[in-house]
Formats: C-alpha cells, structure tokens, sequence
C-alpha cells in the first residue's frame, strides 16, 4: 500500500474559485449560497476556501484589492495643493478603471457591481473601509485648515464614485467606467459651484 504524498498541497486559482462564487451567486442569490457549496462546486476543501477567502463577502469584493493598488502609489507620489473633488476622483480612480475597458474584465466588474447592489450586507466590507482610509490621507494631504474633515471628503468620493459605478453596472454598452464616474464627479463639482 503506497503512503499518501506530505508536502505543500497544489496552488489553488483563487480567480477560478471566486469566478465560481460568482457564478453561484448569479444563479441562486448570495445570501442562499453557503461557503460549503462554493467549496464543492469550486472543488477545494473548506479549510482552503477559507484560507484564500475569510468571508463569503471577500469573494465578491475580490476585484476591489486591484484598485487599492492602484491607488496606494498616490499617497507616495501625491502632489500638494488644493484639487476639485473631480480632479481628485480622476486622479485615484482613472488607472484602475481603464481597466474596465477590456469587455471580460468590465463583465466581471459589472456582474460583482450588480450582486453587491442586489445584496445590501455587501455593502459593509474591510475593503471597502481600507480604501476610504487611504483616501482620507490622500484628501488630507491636499485640504487646508478650513476644509471638512478629510474622512469625510473621502468618504463622499467613495460615495459618488460608488454610485456611478453602480449606475454604470446597469447600463448597456454605450458608456466606460471612467465616463460614468468622470460625469458624476464633474456634476457633483458644478452643483457646488452654483449653488453653495
């Protein structure tokens, strides 16, 4: 009888198991499927899906750590000086986003967009909050004294950037990511202007 291989187990495609997530979600609802079921239909055991996933939410928000990293070299390279809330949403959102230009990735995009707004629980997330922190410093950076509270600012931009992207999940082809959150940001800054 031969003895069963030790060592590291084989790599896991944490991109195939949250595809498959996804996929479930699609199908029958977030809150109906269980991380057991993903498991299974994602043939990893439970330990693993945990280990590359801690929360049934972490699968969906997956997508949201590429833009994290891409706003992070900000904060080294940010430049000092007051900016519009449009400028500076342009500013943090505008690499990431082109991403959403290729058709697979911005499916994708849309269809974690639509789940999470179909799933209100996805609403309240680690990432989400980490990257409202990374914003704060980045608005902190380029408020003066009598500005709000940079947390706040921030916050809104994640906001108004958050709906956009939302409106833009729903919509047809017709309009990019970067439009729908280029044309919130720039409505947003002109009903400042004319009206407070």
């Amino acid at each position: 009888m031969s003895q069963p291989k030790r060592g590291r187990p084989p790599e896991v495609d944490r991109q195939h198991v949250a595809d498959v997530a996804l996929r479930l979600f699609d199908r029958k609802g977030f809150d109906a499927v269980t991380m057991a079921q993903v498991a299974k239909a994602a043939s990893v055991s439970r330990r693993t899906l945990f280990r590359l996933f801690p929360s049934k939410g972490d699968l969906v928000w997956e997508g949201l750590a590429e833009v994290l990293r891409a706003v992070r070299p900000h904060l080294k390279t940010r430049r000092t000086g007051r900016r519009s809330l449009a400028a500076l949403g342009q500013e943090v959102f505008a690499v990431p986003l082109r991403g959403l230009d290729e058709p697979a990735a911005g499916d994708l995009a849309r269809r974690r967009l639509r789940l999470i707004a179909a799933s209100p629980g996805l609403l309240s997330h680690p990432t989400l909050d980490e990257l409202r922190a990374v914003l704060t410093e980045l608005v902190a950076a380029s408020s003066g004294p009598r500005d709000a509270a940079p947390d706040l600012v921030a916050s809104a931009i994640v906001g108004v950037a958050f709906a956009a992207l939302l409106w833009w999940a729903t919509q047809d082809e017709g309009v990019s990511a970067r439009e729908a959150l280029s044309t919130a940001l720039a409505s947003l800054s002109r009903l400042e202007a004319e009206h407070w």
